[in-house]
């Protein structure tokens, strides 16, 4: 009788080892099992958040919050400016079920500039004035035909740099443009437009406002009536009527002169040039500082 009782209680104890093993393992299971989901939470709240800073700079920083959903998990942005700069402090929220994470980031701006456009026409060759062409500043007179040649408006054999000037690419630029490939564009013309050429002879009549770039030669037979910047990236021969106010850059690796050699009338105007920048300030905003709160 004394056997079989301590066989029982012997048989109870091995029960009860192994139902206590198997409870702290199913625990540890279960638990693992809740840090993994949690885990997991985490890192989708965590893009979540991410996103929601992609999508301010998709916004190009027009909003003071945006908000919006990756897969299962969310997120909302707020945005401010700091003070008057180009600088923008932007607090992102990610949050997949009950978890969230906050990322903390300052954007800026391109600091795109007008006064580095510092003449009415700029070639990287010598500028040869015919015809009654005229470059005159802004909010000046307009000159008689033999002021054109004063150097304080056009500028000759120059060593300008379309990424200093634009502060972006030229495949940033043509990126965020219309392209015109093999056709010119007529008519009303606004925004950032980028034409490459089919030939070097235009002869059709353009109006309009913004940032117009020229990939290849330009021959101007036409009418051209512009507020903005015209930028050619080759040769540049304005023997139509061109009516601009901003700024017109010929970027030539060419030895050919820059002709203005029909009715040429361009006022250097920082307010349209400004104007014309403003389009692309905001494209493509940067993160400069990034933390997690």
């Amino acid at each position: 009788m004394n056997k079989q009782g301590s066989a029982l209680i012997m048989g109870l104890f091995v029960v009860l080892v192994l139902s206590i093993l198997t409870s702290t393992f199913l625990y540890k299971r279960v638990n693992q099992n809740f840090l993994s989901l949690r885990y997991a939470d985490e890192i989708q709240a965590l893009w979540a958040a991410e996103a929601g800073i992609h999508a301010v700079r998709n916004n190009n920083l027009l909003a003071s919050a945006v908000s919006g959903s990756v897969g299962d998990a969310s997120y909302s942005a707020v945005i401010d400016q700091i003070g008057t700069s180009d600088y923008y402090h932007v607090v992102a929220t990610g949050t997949k079920g009950a978890v969230s994470r906050i990322v903390e980031t300052v954007i800026s701006t391109r600091e795109v500039d007008a006064t580095k456009f510092k003449y009415g026409v700029e070639s990287t060759v010598s500028i040869d004035f015919k015809g009654s062409s005229i470059v005159y500043g802004e909010n000046t007179t307009k000159p008689v035909p033999d002021k054109y040649r004063d150097p304080e408006y056009y500028h000759e054999n120059s060593t300008f740099s379309f990424a200093d000037l634009f502060c972006f690419s030229t495949d940033e630029i043509k990126s965020l443009s219309t392209i015109y490939n093999g056709s010119w564009p007529s008519g009303n013309i606004s925004g950032v437009n980028w034409v490459i050429a089919p030939s070097n002879h235009f002869n059709g009549n353009v109006y309009g406002t913004g940032i117009l770039i020229v990939e290849g030669d330009l021959r101007i037979t036409g009418t051209i009536d512009f507020d903005g910047i015209i930028y050619v990236i080759g040769e540049l021969d304005m023997a139509g009527t061109s009516l601009v106010s901003g700024a017109v850059l010929a970027e030539s690796a060419a030895t050919v002169d820059t002709l203005l050699t029909g009715t040429c009338d361009v006022e250097h105007n920082t307010t349209k040039i400004q104007n014309a920048l403003d389009l692309i300030k905001y494209r493509s905003p940067q993160i400069v500082s990034w933390k997690e709160l």
